[in-house]
This record gives structure tokens, C-alpha cells and sequence, in this order.
């Protein structure tokens, strides 16, 4: 028998979000918020991790063609992440604007990090001509938000993040239990890599 405990909020956490352009990794951070829950077992004494939520901002300016990939979320054996996203953007003459809206979500076999049903989902409004936004992974390792801007053109973007990430014990070949680790941000750091 099993007891759901909420949930030990966390505000002001630290994400680190790095993000790599021609080859040449920048790191950001953003303060976040978020909310985590435990499954305890009533005649244990531990705890372990089945679900958090999280909520964030990220903003930069890009000029001309750059691209910037940022590693969001990181993934194990055994998570899955449900994704909510909103992007706005805004030449510098605030003549062009970009809107984008996403849903989606990603789970994690052990050898693969796979996109859920037909993949994200988005809705995207833009003046710009190549402007652009999307989802993709890194590996089997993390989650990442690809971001295009346009030739001549200097574009200020705003990103807000929402994700769930689900923790689930999976019974692998041989009835091993894989046992998922706990979550990001640590509560000692207060951010992750």
C-alpha cells in the first residue's frame, strides 16, 4: 500500500540552461518554480520521487541567422515529461513578431529517447520568413529547444517553460528493477546540469 505526499515547493530555483551556437556553448540561468511530489510506502521509512512540476523563463537576443540550442529538460530510464511552451519574439524595429505555442511530450526506454504519439504539437504565428522554434533530443540525454533567427535581422525572444515529469520504476529483461534517480533540481543545489 502507497500514500501520495505532496509536495515540497520549491521557488527561486536556479535552472541552467546551456546553450550552444556555432559550436560555442553559453550558459544561462533562469529562476523557476516548481512543485514535487513523493510516493511513500506506509510501513517504509523512504521516500521516492513520482512527479514534479516546473515552471521557468528564458530571454536572449539573437541577430541575423543564429541558431541556439538549449538542453531543457534531462532524461533517465523510466521518465516520461509532458511539455507546455510559449514563445514570443520581436525584431528590434518591432516591425516582425513570432508566436508559438507548443504540447507535447517524451518518454525514456533505457535506449531511447522518443517523442510520444506523433510528437510536439505546434501552433506558430510569425511576420518573420525563417524565424523559427522546435523540440528535439540530444541523444538519449535531455530534451532540447532549437531556436532560428533570420537573416538581418535582430530578434529579442521570450520563452516560458512549463513541464511535468513523471518517475516510473520499469521491470527490465531478467526482472530487474530499475529504480529512477531523484529529480532535478537537487534540493541541496538548486539547479542542474
Amino acid at each position: 500500500m502507497s500514500i501520495m505526499i505532496k509536495n515540497n515547493t520549491y521557488d527561486g530555483t536556479r535552472l541552467t540552461l546551456v546553450g550552444s551556437q556555432s559550436g560555442v556553448q553559453t550558459v544561462h540561468y533562469s529562476e523557476a518554480s516548481g512543485t514535487r511530489y513523493y510516493v511513500n510506502q506506509l510501513s517504509g521509512t523512504q521516500s521516492s520521487m513520482d512527479s514534479v512540476t516546473f515552471n521557468a523563463h528564458l530571454t536572449f537576443t539573437s541577430s541575423g541567422t543564429q541558431s541556439w540550442e538549449f538542453k531543457l529538460i534531462p532524461m533517465n530510464i523510466g521518465e516520461t515529461v509532458l511539455i507546455n511552451t510559449k514563445i514570443s519574439a520581436i525584431n528590434s524595429s518591432g516591425s516582425k513578431g513570432y508566436l508559438m505555442n507548443s504540447f507535447g511530450g517524451y518518454r525514456h526506454s533505457g535506449s531511447a529517447l522518443t517523442a510520444i504519439g506523433t510528437g510536439m504539437t505546434y501552433t506558430h504565428l510569425t511576420d518573420f520568413t525563417s524565424a523559427s522554434a522546435s523540440f528535439g533530443v540530444t541523444g538519449t540525454s535531455s530534451i532540447k529547444l532549437t531556436t532560428t533567427g533570420q537573416t538581418s535581422e535582430v530578434i529579442d525572444w521570450d520563452i516560458h517553460i512549463s513541464y511535468t515529469k513523471g518517475y516510473h520504476t520499469l521491470v527490465q529483461s531478467g526482472d530487474a528493477i530499475i529504480i529512477p534517480p531523484p529529480w532535478y533540481p537537487a534540493p541541496d543545489f538548486g539547479y542542474y546540469d
